[in-house]
């Protein structure tokens, strides 16, 4: 605003503003800079290039100016556009905080242990445990804290912390660390230190648990992202020789707030808040997956396998009987023995038998679609399939059947009614032609009943082994079909690894295994079309997100290039412009999980 009479003020005020503007791309534009630089040391161009190319050409032709004496510069444009892109920042970090799908994912994922209150074992969440608790983990559970073992020995299996699922032999007194699986026999603890949810969904996001299915949108995004900056750039080179040669005093000004306004940053955060609001609403409705690579491979599943025990039936029964001969003694030790493990026939035959003893359980065991064993005072028990416990003659039942040997001698069985999950018939209806197949490590008592309930297109098959069930779901796939297994996480683990998506269905969410995507508690089952569905919605938001970010570029860029938008209304329209995508990310995400979820 000086005249040309006041030549030395202007020198003096311009080597000023130079001086004042060094600690601003010193120190306030420094991450800029710095980003920049490590995606050029990568051999990649990120988002944070043409800003810091915008800032830099801003400083490095205003100094030119001012040491040449050509002119004042543009400092104050500069420094206001790093003041108003530190505030856009800024106004960026509190709405994802607010937003933040991550830490409310965390801490909706369920795990209950049995804590000791007094005489009794009471299950409790993980985050309720303290130091000094005494807690007991049965046959496959995770130890969900860092504990010192008070048995006299236990086998357990790292698999989740190292990968290895061989088991290693801890003594009494032996610290056993969160995320561990406690092999055989089950064992009581002592909480040493308290942990947190988000450390056991860490230990199960572990690289060595992941499927190999690359991200379709996350590679559509890097690609874009990449591109995108590459076309920016060309165009502010463009621009920058159409405004030197036609007014070149507003050259510097129009090149920054090109490469201002044209930052990719809402086209990178779109998919991120798209599938992480999706994480959060599955989470509020007892559904908990792994990431959110899960839900984009939910989202093309095209065929759906269950296991039957603990998926498509429960342990709400009305009675069970025994047909055979034995004592309370006998009763007891049956009880004690089924109550070490976390197989839902188990479940419900150790909640059903009212006998009790205080004797000490030796050598137990457990073999998938098989049974139990187990020495109790002296005594060797097997419980389990008819074969495991060596028992030959037929039995006509439409009941599930659990065999009881004792010392090798079989003394009889116990009939199951089969309860078939509330609401379980429409959904499996509504899935349609998706429903392929039932798989059962159980004889057929109840396929009359499955029958009426499935689809009849839907392959039923009993008497699986775990190695068959993968192998179905492996021919599955080699058809050209997207699987999804949904099981128990014990009979089914090696079908739910194999599979695009593998859920473990829980009744008390105690019990999941690394190779699972998902935990799907038992009264969510007759949602499972309703989640798949939100899946295929949560890409179509991501489009539409993908939509308005590129529109906001194309005419943001217009306004840029014919010299209508200047440095400082850039800076502010950019953080905008991310705040808006994810707004319209969250907000879609919930609105349309409310509406397919209002049933219930």
């Amino acid at each position: 605003g000086l005249d040309g009479t006041d030549e030395q003020l202007q020198k003096l005020f311009s080597w000023l503003n130079l001086v004042l503007s060094i600690p601003v791309i010193a120190y306030s534009a420094s991450d800029y800079f710095i980003s920049a630089a490590r995606s050029f040391r990568q051999k990649q161009i990120n988002i944070d290039v043409p800003i810091a190319l915008g800032l830099l050409a801003l400083f490095l032709r205003s100094t030119f100016d001012i040491v040449t004496g050509f002119g004042p510069g543009y400092l104050d444009s500069f420094t206001g556009l790093v003041f108003f892109l530190l505030i856009g920042r800024w106004f960026q970090g509190r709405t994802y905080d607010a937003l933040s799908f991550e830490r409310d994912y965390k801490s909706y994922f369920p795990l209950a242990v049995q804590r000791k209150d007094g005489d009794k074992l009471l299950p409790t969440v993980i985050y309720n445990l303290r130091k000094g608790d005494e807690i007991r983990i049965r046959n496959l559970e995770i130890v969900p804290a860092d504990s010192k073992l008070i048995d006299n020995i236990a086998y357990i299996d790292y698999s989740f912390v190292t990968g290895e699922s061989r088991p290693v032999k801890a003594a009494s007194g032996d610290l056993v660390y969160a995320g561990g699986r406690l092999i055989g026999q089950p064992a009581r603890f002592l909480v040493e230190k308290e942990t947190t949810q988000s450390h056991l969904t860490s230990l199960w996001n572990k690289e060595a648990f992941q499927k190999k299915h690359e991200s379709r949108y996350r590679k559509i995004i890097d690609r874009s992202a990449r591109i995108f900056t590459w076309i920016v750039m060309g165009i502010a080179l463009i621009t920058g020789i159409y405004w030197y040669v036609s007014e070149p005093s507003q050259t510097w000004l129009v090149l920054t707030s090109v490469l201002m306004v044209a930052c990719p940053c809402a086209l990178a955060l779109a998919a991120p808040f798209t599938y992480g609001s999706m994480l959060r609403a599955f989470g509020r409705n007892n559904f908990y997956v792994k990431n959110s690579d899960v839900i984009e491979r939910l989202a093309v599943i095209d065929a759906v396998v269950f296991d039957k025990t603990g998926t498509i039936t429960h342990d709400s029964v009305p009675g069970i009987t025994f047909n055979g001969d034995m004592t309370d003694d006998e009763f007891a030790a049956v009880g004690l023995l089924t109550g070490c493990s976390t197989h839902p026939l188990s479940a419900i035959l150790h909640k059903a038998i009212r006998q009790k003893t205080r004797n000490e359980i030796l050598n137990f065991n457990e073999w998938p679609s098989k049974g139990i064993a187990g020495t109790v005072n002296g005594v060797h028990y097997k419980i389990g399939s008819a074969v495991f416990t060596g028992f030959r003659l037929p039995v006509h039942t439409n009941s599930a059947q659990v065999f009881v040997s004792i010392n090798d001698d079989v003394k009889g069985y116990f009939l199951i009614q089969t309860s078939v999950r509330e609401n379980i018939g429409p959904m499996l209806t509504r899935l349609g032609k998706r429903c392929r197949a039932m798989l059962s490590g159980d004889n057929d008592s109840d396929r009359a009943m499955m029958e009426k309930i499935f689809p009849k297109n839907t392959e039923l098959r009993f008497n699986l082994q775990p190695l068959e069930k993968m192998e179905f779901v492996a021919a599955l796939q080699n058809g050209n079909q997207k699987v999804l297994m949904v099981g128990d996480g014990l009979n089914d683990a090696g079908a739910l690894k194999q599979a695009d998506v593998g859920l473990a269905v829980a009744e008390d969410a105690g019990l999941f295994t690394p190779g699972s995507d998902g935990i799907l508690q038992g009264n969510q089952v007759h949602n499972l079309d309703k989640f798949l569905s939100l899946a295929r919605s949560s890409t179509r938001i991501l489009k539409t997100a993908f939509a308005i970010s590129f529109m906001y570029n194309a005419i943001a860029l217009t306004f840029a290039v014919t010299g209508h938008l200047t440095p400082l209304v850039a800076a502010i329209l950019m953080p905008v412009s991310s705040v808006s995508v994810v707004g319209f990310s969250t907000i879609a995400v919930n609105t349309i999980t409310k509406l397919k979820l209002r049933s219930e």
